[in-house]
């Protein structure tokens, strides 16, 4: 059996929104005009995908642009290939990352009938929010998006928040903590926003100094005493590392290329960072899932393996494992270069880590022996 994980663009950059720090958005430069995954696409993926598990747990992640932009019958296709073509009893996940803005009852009881879990991005109270999150008219989206967070809540739906920061909404943290806490949201993730253009930092991009100031005093407010109220990814990312166990952000990781980035027509890329001609692995259709995996990790996935001189006897190295590859690749074009937030890290961790390696141990102490 083999544990698949797929993040699948189903309608590729195409999105009813404007974000300013979109990244996505220059993959219009391979896909011109997108559409949405034909039934034909969606059914012969997911059929080699259950197949190439051999009955191990799927894991497919569905993201944009805006990925319900696909429509409800979509995922209502989606989920019917993936118990045609899975084995009795075989794992399958199915999680959504949206702005929110389409979820409706519909929605809501698909997602609760078949366990999607779902990911809904909000940057923080309304100004905070609207900063960066518009309308292509220029219009803020917040109080859109707060109701719909209310649907979900009112009708028993799971979520979590996924929270964007660029230069200017980063320096905020105090703002941004307390209210997802009195709003009782219990699990977030924050994102730094990072891009290039023709070989300059784009203005929402945060930088270094302004990231590392973000983490520690967000850990401060998220601290508590010692006793958390709220799930971190991050900081949850880095205790996992001191338990010696391996961490959920890819970034961390030792080596890359875990998952397949899929996307409307069947193309497949090592990251949804790198869909660019040069890194395209090949097409799902066309090419078997154990080649794509193969190039995903050899080919692309040890690039983080190669030595970086300003890494090589870091003493964080055991944290971050060299960085992101698009952090090392965004700033000079250079895969090989140092992470473009390391002076973030090497801020962040000598002011974290004793109080992590504090709830590691409390963590530990308490797990069976």
């Amino acid at each position: 059996m083999r544990k698949v994980e797929l993040l699948i663009k189903p309608v590729s950059y195409l999105c009813n929104l404007g974000c300013t720090y979109c990244f996505y958005k220059k993959t219009a430069k391979i896909y011109k005009n997108p559409s949405v995954m034909s039934p034909d696409v969606l059914e012969k993926f997911i059929s080699r995908v259950m197949e190439y598990s051999s009955g191990g747990h799927c894991l497919f992640s569905w993201q944009g642009g805006e990925p319900l932009l696909a429509g409800i019958d979509f995922y209502r296709r989606a989920v019917e290939f993936q118990s045609k073509y899975g084995r009795n009893g075989q794992p399958v996940g199915n999680t959504v990352q949206t702005n929110g803005l389409l979820i409706d009852g519909k929605f809501i009881d698909l997602f609760k009938k078949y366990r999607f879990f779902i990911g809904v991005s909000l940057d923080g109270p309304l100004e905070i929010h609207n900063f960066y999150r518009k309308y292509p008219s220029g219009r803020g989206t917040f109080r859109e998006v707060m109701s719909k967070i209310r649907l979900l809540e009112r009708n028993g739906a799971e979520f979590n928040i996924l929270s964007t920061v660029g230069e200017e909404t980063a320096k905020y943290p105090e703002k941004i903590y307390r209210f997802f806490v009195s709003e009782g949201f219990k699990f977030l993730q924050f994102i730094p926003a990072v891009d290039r253009k023709s070989g300059r930092m784009k203005n929402f991009s945060i930088r270094p100094e302004t990231y590392g100031t973000f983490l520690c005093r967000m850990f401060d407010l998220w601290w508590n005493g010692g006793r958390p109220v709220v799930s971190v990814r991050f900081f949850d990312n880095i205790i996992e590392v001191l338990l010696g166990l391996e961490p959920g952000a890819c970034s961390l990781k030792k080596q890359c290329g875990e998952y397949l980035v899929v996307e409307h027509n069947g193309d497949v890329y090592p990251c949804d960072f790198f869909v660019d001609a040069q890194f395209k692995l090949g097409n799902l259709l066309e090419t078997s899932l154990e080649e794509l995996f193969k190039k995903a990790k050899e080919d692309f996935g040890k690039l983080k393996e190669v030595s970086v001189p300003e890494c090589d006897n870091c003493q964080w190295g055991f944290i971050c494992n060299k960085g992101c590859l698009w952090f090392r690749r965004v700033n000079k074009g250079n895969l090989l270069d140092r992470d473009y937030l390391c002076e973030a890290y090497r801020k962040f961790f000598p002011y974290a880590i004793e109080r992590l390696k504090m709830l590691a141990s409390n963590i530990s102490a308490k797990r069976p022996s």
